[in-house]
């Protein structure tokens, strides 16, 4: 089910009315049955990988427990809760992009007797975010981080929970489960804050992300025609599209869960306000970064290896998380680009004068770079193949070339309403950075009246355009 639709905007209520008058047993059956009809809403097929998913990983925990009750080693089940969930990973999102790359690397060509078919499955929604998650519970209750859950349904519950089902934020266990423990009662103050967050998330995706889709697809479609400048005009606006929508997504779901009486760790800190690269991913996506520091960087060694090792650790958790996004060599050269200039920060940072010497650079100016760096790499996560260019390697090759060639060619164009009401949110992104707290304690934007007008026309002009027009996917749903 998508959040920008008419059919989520009838569930939520329903499921917020419902479950306010339950006793808690019943508030967790209820979330649970919820959760499994939002992802059904999707395919109904889907739900048997989420199902297998929940009981395999929880049949590994109930083992992990067991194996420390005996004192024995609980490794063996770790591996099989690890094992079994990148197996659902692997064979629905890369076992095609394994037998593209095998055929590529052995140089067969269609008509050849040796040359394998992919396969062909559809990536079921949301199976990067949960199986992450469902490998982090069981690891960290091998860690003695948390305990094994209650019951399966449960774990389910935590491993389903709709609000971040399909897009995250990548929650822990032992920042939810929890939470299911106690029965919540309707508080005005979560709703009004649930409501702000939701509404918030909405503008971002409805009146900016998806009103900037049409004009980025149409360049990333034929950047043969387009100038220069129209390429600079297109990679940049998709930076904001990208950042909208998926900061977006994560701003309903932790409205939604608000609303419940849920606490759901943040997911983005206005990560176009940072001054460095490596700063940026403090900033963006923080539930699946801190997840590679904690599941994959610090077990590789993190920085208590030698610098040279460091440094690999660095290039190989950014190369993993470029994959994560996408089946695809052009994920793969997103997070490189991203691994090379986070070890180039750090060594060079790593003197006290150069340092020094960049803290000292005006905040805009380390800004623009932060954000020139993303940009530009993320067009070749955006790229796509095209007939005249090859895969989507080339055409972000051909497009990077030809941003500084100074080529005339036709130019996109898009209301400049949609820059101005990115301009608002930017606004105040800047206000939130360098004046904490100044909107949170402001009168007049505290005004129980505006704040209302505000949500009801947002949520108003978002329903009639649900309503009227095909909503678009979450870009995130396809990874």
């Amino acid at each position: 089910m998508l959040f920008n639709s008419v059919h989520f905007f009838i569930f939520a209520p329903i499921v917020f009315l419902v479950y306010f008058q339950l006793p808690l047993r019943w508030q967790r059956i209820w979330l649970f049955i919820c959760s499994i009809y939002f992802y059904a809403v999707f395919k109904v097929p889907f739900v048997a990988l989420l199902l297998f998913s929940i009981f395999w990983t929880y049949a590994c925990m109930v083992g992990i427990q067991r194996q420390k009750d005996r004192g024995k080693s609980a490794t063996p089940f770790l591996t099989l809760a690890i094992i079994g969930n990148l197996s659902l990973l692997f064979v629905f999102k890369y076992l095609d992009f394994f037998i593209r790359a095998l055929n590529s690397f052995a140089g067969y060509e269609v008509c050849d007797p040796a040359y394998m078919e992919p396969v062909g499955f559809i990536v079921p929604m949301g199976i990067s975010f949960f199986t992450l998650q469902a490998i982090s519970a069981a690891w960290d209750q091998y860690r003695e981080v948390i305990e094994k859950p209650k019951s399966g349904y449960r774990f389910g519950l935590y491993l389903g929970f709709f609000p971040q089902l399909v897009a995250g934020p990548i929650i822990r266990a032992r920042d939810l489960i929890d939470q299911f423990e106690t029965r919540h009662t309707f508080n005005l103050e979560d709703f009004r804050l649930g409501m702000q967050r939701l509404t918030m998330g909405v503008f971002k995706k409805t009146f900016i992300a998806d009103q900037l889709g049409p004009y980025v697809d149409q360049v990333y479609a034929s950047p043969m025609d387009y100038s220069s400048g129209s390429l600079w005009i297109a990679i940049i606006l998709h930076s904001i599209q990208i950042y909208c929508d998926f900061s977006g997504y994560s701003d309903i779901a932790i409205g939604t869960a608000r609303i419940l009486g849920f606490r759901v760790p943040e997911n983005f800190d206005r990560p176009f306000f940072s001054t460095s690269m490596t700063e940026f991913w403090r900033r963006w996506h923080i539930s699946f970064s801190s997840w590679l520091r904690d599941y994959l960087y610090i077990p590789l060694g993190g920085s208590r290896v030698g610098v040279a090792r460091a440094y690999i650790n660095v290039f190989m958790v950014m190369a993993v998380s470029g994959l994560w996004h996408g089946a695809d060599w052009n994920f793969l050269l997103w997070g490189g680009i991203h691994g090379v200039f986070m070890i180039g920060e750090r060594y060079l940072f790593s003197f006290a004068s150069i340092k020094s010497a960049f803290d000292r650079i005006p905040d805009p100016i380390r800004i623009l770079y932060t954000f020139t760096v993303f940009t530009i790499a993320v067009l070749f996560f955006r790229a796509r193949p095209v007939p005249e260019l090859g895969e989507s390697v080339s055409v972000g090759n051909y497009i990077f070339a030809n941003l500084f060639t100074f080529r005339d060619g036709i130019s996109p164009i898009f209301p400049a309403s949609i820059v101005g009401l990115a301009a608002v949110l930017f606004l105040i992104e800047a206000i939130q950075v360098y004046k904490p707290g100044w909107l949170e304690n402001h009168p007049s934007v505290q005004s129980p009246l505006l704040q209302i007008s505000v949500i009801g026309a947002v949520l108003g002009i978002a329903f009639i355009l649900y309503s009227v027009t095909v909503s678009q996917q979450f870009i995130y749903f396809q990874f």
